[in-house]
């Protein structure tokens, strides 16, 4: 075991009480501060620090805790969170950066070696604690009870990539057969990439502060590809691949969970729009209803009237009667109008009647087949997701009907593997995928968001002259939509 007297590769009691300062009201930073110096003051002289090497060390923690404390609370206001680029950089700064950088001014003199020397080591070993121990407090304290609620085997995953990832770290720093070349630290790499792009924050900090520690560990003990550069040296090899390997990885789950909050927000506005368009649907379906088609009917049966009392001729009876077809058609339009906005009948009726009902409608009002079958459909479905798969098959059928050119279509609803399928399908004409996608109109634009927003996918089928196919498929499992709905 190496004698490394002051002089440690990380320091972690400021780091952990920084991060407990983030977490509580400034008014008790005092007495926090106060009690936790005293722990330092007591542990450094049981561990047989010399008085005059506390007598520097206190200061410099003071000032680097209070640098750390004030320009991350001043930066975040409540407990940073380290998921954009922005608050890395705002977080490296104070934390990382200048905090450090001051407090190893004044506790270099402490450190038995030149100052420089000393400087760098106390530096370089609260940069590394700020950059693998806080985050991971303030990740877990911030995202964890979110993170907690999923799934048992998002957790089981979690657990082997921290189990695999401890095991690698023993393997490599506190052995002497796998840790003879430094080359071995690569096999990092791909569980690094993997906390990252798989766990966020929570997972990358965690995995750092298990390499971390373990690494250290094994420095302490004599192992490892860091071991026989002497005690300075190996400190120095050490310290450097832990900044150099967190700060980039750090940097990429940054950049990832920026990109998905970007997402959800995204999703959540689309989800807003979709909302908002549905309830002006609702409102201008019953004032269609109950206002517009109740004027139009009123306006028949003073017509009837009229030809009862006012006309003789059949020239006049007869304009009479077509002036009063015309009105009752019209009424039809509007009530079908009305119904297409808003279906009622979905509300009360269910999904398979509501769709039963709208393509026997449909197919009379423009004299075309409608084959609609379904099965092993649930009785009960979210109305999220009923409304969704009626909106796609309107959107489908009226899509089919204009541009096919056939007369005949074909419409499917069932569930299998835990999702509610939907096919709508013609042998028309068909269209090019690659142009479509490139000038997409509102329709399929509109079909694509719904089904985002309840955690589906739409698949569309087509060549020229072959016909097409629009397949909607969403999972009915409460997860899969409540991730989809963040």
């Amino acid at each position: 075991m190496l004698d490394f007297g002051t002089a440690w590769p990380l320091w972690p009691v400021n780091a952990i009480l920084v991060a407990a300062l983030m977490l509580v009201r400034p008014r008790i930073w005092a007495v926090l501060m106060a009690a936790s110096f005293v722990g330092f003051v007591l542990y450094d002289l049981q561990a047989g620090v010399s008085v005059t090497s506390i007598a520097w060390f206190i200061p410099a923690d003071t000032i680097q805790v209070l640098t750390a404390a004030i320009g991350l609370r001043y930066c975040f206001k409540g407990v940073p969170r380290l998921n954009n680029i922005s608050s890395l950089a705002k977080y490296c700064f104070f934390a990382v950066f200048l905090a450090p950088l001051v407090a190893a001014l004044v506790s270099a003199p402490g450190i038995s070696c030149n100052y420089w020397a000393s400087w760098r080591i106390s530096f370089l070993s609260e940069v590394l604690a700020f950059i693998t121990l806080t985050p991971a407090i303030l990740s877990w304290f911030s995202e964890g009870p979110a993170w907690l609620k999923k799934s048992m085997a998002f957790h089981l995953e979690f657990v082997a990539l921290v189990a695999a990832t401890s095991v690698l770290a023993y393997l490599i720093f506190g052995t002497s057969t796998l840790g003879e070349s430094p080359a071995v630290i690569y096999a990092f790499v791909p569980f690094l990439l993997w906390s990252s792009l798989r766990f966020g924050s929570i997972g990358i900090t965690t995995s750092m502060m298990v390499i971390g520690l373990l690494s250290v560990w094994g420095v302490v003990h004599g192992q490892g590809p860091f071991k026989g550069h002497g005690t300075h040296g190996s400190i120095l090899s050490l310290q450097l691949f832990l900044i150099f390997a967190s700060i980039p990885f750090m940097a990429l789950t940054a950049v990832v969970e920026d990109r998905k909050i970007a997402g959800e927000k995204l999703a959540s506005l689309s989800r807003g729009l979709i909302e908002a368009q549905e309830k002006e649907r609702t409102r201008i379906a019953r004032e269609l209803h109950d206002d517009i088609g109740q004027r139009f009917a009123l306006l028949g049966i003073e017509l009837e009237r009229l030809k009862e009392k006012s006309f003789d001729t059949p020239e006049e009876q007869l304009h009479i009667d077509n002036i009063r077809k015309d009105v009752s058609d019209m009424a039809k339009d509007i009530q079908s109008l009305s119904y297409e906005l808003h279906s009622s009948k979905l509300e009360y009726l269910g999904l398979v009647a509501a769709i039963k009902i709208f393509c026997k409608e449909f197919a009379e009002r423009h004299n075309i087949q409608i084959d609609f079958k379904s099965h092993d459909v649930p009785k009960t479905l979210r109305h999220e997701i009923s409304l969704c798969l009626f909106r796609v098959l309107q959107e489908s059928l009226q899509n089919s009907a204009k541009h096919s050119g056939v007369r005949s279509f074909e419409a499917r609803l069932w569930t299998s593997s835990g999702k509610i399928h939907l096919t709508v399908r013609d042998s028309g004409r068909g269209f090019d995928l690659a142009t479509a996608s490139r000038g997409a109109g509102l329709g399929l634009i509109s079909m694509r968001e719904r089904l985002k927003s309840v955690g589906g996918a739409l698949a569309i089928e087509s060549q020229d002259g072959s016909g097409t196919t629009i397949h909607a498929r969403i999972p009915l499992d409460s997860e899969a939509y409540l991730e989809a709905a963040v």
